[in-house]
């Protein structure tokens, strides 16, 4: 664990010498500015340190029977509750402005402060039902209230989504690329969506201004990234809860790296 902290101290400090080189300012710093900078990094290190420290990682966390547990509502579970409680499935784009307009569907991110962001999710597609919102904002909301019970006070952490809704005839397209794609999907019903367990991003705090906001960015997925397995661990004890409390079904599929998520009925 030291030796891998360590590894991405050195990708840090990597990133700050070459965003600074970049913008042809590493000559001109000020004195000021070189302390800011390594207090900066220094704060950077004690954030990873404490995720590392306080997070389990899931090979440790996770087992046999919490990885069953998200095994236990499958494609045709889901497929009924989309059935009842979905729009019909969405044929085409077309037929995704329509329900726009009247409010059955909505922007699956009201934000860019929301704790989530798209990985490789077209515009056209990122939409939903209110209520699969809503439950898209639950899961993000008490992630990071999981977080909050073992690093009190941590920067925000947003998982991915990496598919959201899916019309019929995007669904036709990706069967001709993934055989293994089901036709039958409760993503054209805009209730289910994917969180791929490979991917965060930690919002850092706001560096020095000679640093630049690009330069936080970048961090903030590279941190993400080295992190992932203490994510991936919070993340499957949050499905787990919400499905056992009636918000979520949930399937693990390991082929994806993902989770499959149809968003129940409000109680």
């Amino acid at each position: 664990m030291v030796a891998r902290s360590r590894v991405v101290l050195i990708a840090i400090v990597c990133v700050v010498l070459t965003a600074l080189a970049a913008g042809g300012i590493l000559f001109l710093l000020s004195r000021s500015q070189i302390t800011q900078s390594r207090e900066y990094v220094k704060n950077l290190h004690a954030i990873e340190r404490n995720f590392i420290t306080r997070v389990p990682i899931y090979d440790d966390f996770a087992t046999p029977q919490m990885e069953q547990d998200l095994r236990k509502f499958l494609l045709m579970d889901h497929l009924q509750v989309a059935e009842r409680i979905g729009v019909p499935p969405v044929e085409s784009d077309a037929e995704v402005q329509k329900h726009l307009t009247s409010g059955k569907l909505v922007a699956a991110r009201m934000s860019e402060d929301a704790d989530y962001h798209f990985y490789n999710v077209p515009p056209e597609n990122r939409y939903l039902t209110p209520r699969a919102r809503d439950g898209l904002v639950l899961i993000a909301d008490r992630f990071q209230k999981n977080l909050e019970k073992r690093y009190a006070g941590h920067p925000p952490v947003r998982i991915a989504i990496s598919s959201v809704l899916r019309t019929l005839n995007y669904q036709k397209d990706l069967q001709k690329k993934n055989p293994n794609a089901s036709f039958a999907s409760s993503h054209s019903y805009g209730v289910s969506f994917d969180i791929f367990y490979d991917d965060y991003y930690v919002k850092l705090p706001e560096p020095p201004a000679h640093l630049g906001d690009e330069f936080r960015t970048r961090l903030g997925y590279l941190l993400g990234d080295s992190l992932m397995r203490q994510f991936k661990a919070v993340l499957l004890e949050t499905l787990i809860q919400l499905q056992e409390e009636g918000e979520i079904y949930a399937i693990l599929e390991r082929n994806q790296r993902c989770y499959h998520v149809t968003v129940l009925e409000k109680k």
